[in-house]
């Protein structure tokens, strides 16, 4: 598929998650006259395709194969979303079968059924961890083998980049750390900003990586779609920011006074052992584990320049992107502080 021909019939697996349905609302903007098919979990919130026309909603497992023929079964072009992003779960397994495995079944059937061409989202932790002096690129050798969430990322780029070897038209999109509205989950990244203001205090962790506003992520993935080369990888993120550069915008942000307390992560580690221990009883996930902070003290900064060049990739500033999900949060009912509240009444985040 190049940038001259239009996709008709689209499937987006995962398309109700955080960067999904963007992708699935950038789409529906660009491509009007196309056909989208969006795969998920039967039980899944679809908060955010509540306002979104014109799509099919499909509701399937990722790990069935009846599942997935059926919804790629007509598609000429597939974005393939669906993960879990998670640091810890009772069954950490779970992100092998789903990661790994449902992307296997995924890239086979899209193979056997002859797609024009696959939107893989892989991770930009699969090159990130380079240290916090040191930017990742496309080039980056694997670093955060301790952390399950990665490996799993890192086994499924690989399996992306073989179909493209084995002649699936495949090209692999990296994000950075997203953030913005509509983060139901909230996703690891989104708790950054929807748990900060619960104390009389802010902590902020010694380390620095790559943020990128999940609107200017999703139009990544559309971008690489149409420019995209076979079998290359791209970074989609925006600027690298220390935790306390993101802590302290937010807090001007809102206008809230609160002091910043800026700690070495090695001080998290025995609560992060405690927070585990005590999650393998409650099922609850842990605010951080010892493995996060690890990969904290690895830093996550990334160089994102070859999808600027290549796709045409462009970022808003990180300061609409932090009012803009902070006001989403505050609407539904992540963040209650009433300074907060009251700072973000009455404004309406940008859709795009």
């Amino acid at each position: 598929m190049t940038a001259s021909t239009s996709p008709s019939q689209i499937l987006v697996t995962g398309g109700a998650g955080f960067i999904g349905s963007n992708v699935v609302k950038v789409l529906r903007r660009r491509y009007p006259d196309a056909k989208v098919r969006v795969l998920h979990l039967p039980k899944e919130n679809l908060l955010n395709l509540k306002d979104v026309q014109g799509i099919e909603l499909m509701a399937g497992d990722l790990l069935n194969p009846l599942d997935v023929k059926r919804a790629v079964a007509g598609c000429d072009t597939v974005f393939h979303l669906a993960a879990i992003y998670a640091l810890w779960l009772p069954d950490m397994g779970l992100l092998d079968r789903v990661n790994v495995d449902g992307s296997r079944l995924v890239l086979e059937e899209c193979l056997q059924q002859g797609v024009k061409r696959v939107v893989y989202t892989s991770s930009f932790a699969v090159f990130a961890g380079q240290g916090l002096d040191k930017a990742c690129d496309e080039r980056s050798p694997f670093a955060l083998a301790e952390s399950h969430y990665s490996r799993t990322k890192y086994e499924s780029h690989r399996l992306a980049e073989w179909y493209a070897r084995k002649g699936l038209d495949v090209v692999i999109v990296c994000p950075a750390c997203p953030l913005g509205p509509g983060d139901v989950g909230p996703t690891p990244t989104g708790r950054l900003v929807s748990d900060m203001f619960g104390a009389p205090f802010a902590l902020a962790v010694v380390t620095e990586s790559n943020y990128i506003d999940v609107r200017d992520c999703a139009m990544g993935h559309v971008l690489a779609l149409e420019k995209g080369r076979t079998g290359e990888s791209y970074i989609l993120g925006g600027e690298n920011y220390t935790h306390a550069d993101i802590v302290r915008r937010a807090l001007r942000i809102t206008g809230v006074k609160r002091r910043v307390f800026v700690v070495k992560p090695d001080v998290l580690k025995p609560l992060a052992y405690a927070m585990t221990f005590a999650a393998n009883f409650t099922k609850k996930a842990p605010a951080t584990t010892p493995v996060e902070i690890e990969v904290t003290k690895k830093g996550l900064v990334a160089d994102a320049s070859k999808a600027r060049h290549e796709l045409g990739l462009t970022v808003r500033p990180v300061e609409e992107t932090l009012r803009d999900a902070i006001a989403w949060f505050v609407e539904h009912g992540y963040i209650t502080d009433a300074e907060v509240v009251e700072s973000v009444r009455g404004y309406e985040p940008a859709l795009a």
